[in-house]
């Protein structure tokens, strides 16, 4: 019967950076398991977690910048069989906060792909310490024994650690409540020195820069950015006159 019922789940189609899938593609196959059965049950839980860490809808600047450099990788078209209830989640998110679906994809793929020392090279936002700092936050917690405990279960939240790592990590930052005037939700940010709104770093918002994976250009990998983070814009213009106004005054 789930056989059955995955032949009929329409499929979607993305473009997938070569040697991000190829490295999630032979990653499943050594752990035996069903590519798009299993990203299912993983975007079941993640697409509400985008939600959530994106809470600043992406300017049409950001998203164009963002779209150009994806553009830039060497992808290919995949088509994925995805429950369309949550196909249509995800593209309900995508387009209130104005985020390019491909990218998130590129980004979810390339984090189930990566190792330990990929991650950290992502994530340089974190303490070198972060995992020891999730095993003393949270070894009493159930989520951190489950797969011990009952490795049959499915694993839907793959990425909690690393989302833990950023709770501990902005737990010391400065924020201030933010209220989005469209929808009323209402999130921790930041501020630059410029004023600008400024998404704590998470699992989807933490910045890849322009040159961290494979000596390539992985800024069409961000899911958000803001507008000071695209070059040439007057936001970026704008901070570093800014820091530059402040620099002249030591």
């Amino acid at each position: 019967m789930a056989t059955q019922q995955r032949k009929t789940t329409p499929k979607i189609s993305v473009q997938i950076w070569r040697p991000v899938l190829n490295k999630l593609t032979a990653k499943m196959e050594a752990a035996c398991l069903r590519r798009d059965a299993y990203l299912e049950r993983v975007l079941a839980t993640e697409i509400d977690h985008l939600d959530t860490e994106v809470a600043v809808p992406n300017t049409e600047l950001a998203r164009d910048y963002i779209a150009k450099r994806l553009d830039t990788l060497d992808r290919k078209l995949v088509s994925l069989a995805i429950e369309p209830a949550l196909v249509a989640r995800l593209n309900d998110i995508c387009k209130r906060k104005n985020i390019v679906r491909d990218s998130f994809f590129n980004r979810l793929f390339l984090l189930l792909a990566a190792g330990p020392k990929t991650i950290d090279r992502l994530y340089r936002d974190l303490d070198e310490k972060w995992r020891q700092h999730v095993v003393e936050a949270y070894r009493f917690d159930g989520a951190f024994y489950r797969d011990l405990f009952d490795p049959l279960e499915p694993h839907t939240d793959p990425l909690w650690a690393l989302r833990a790592a950023h709770e501990i990590g902005n737990e010391q930052t400065q924020t201030e409540d933010w209220t989005d005037p469209a929808t009323g939700q209402v999130a921790r940010v930041t501020r630059s020195i410029t004023g600008e709104l400024r998404l704590l770093p998470s699992v989807h918002t933490a910045i890849f820069a322009a040159t961290t994976f494979k000596d390539s250009d992985i800024s069409g990998l961000n899911v958000h950015l803001q507008d000071s983070w695209v070059p040439g814009s007057a936001a970026a213009e704008a901070e570093r006159q800014q820091l530059d106004d402040l620099l002249s005054d030591l």
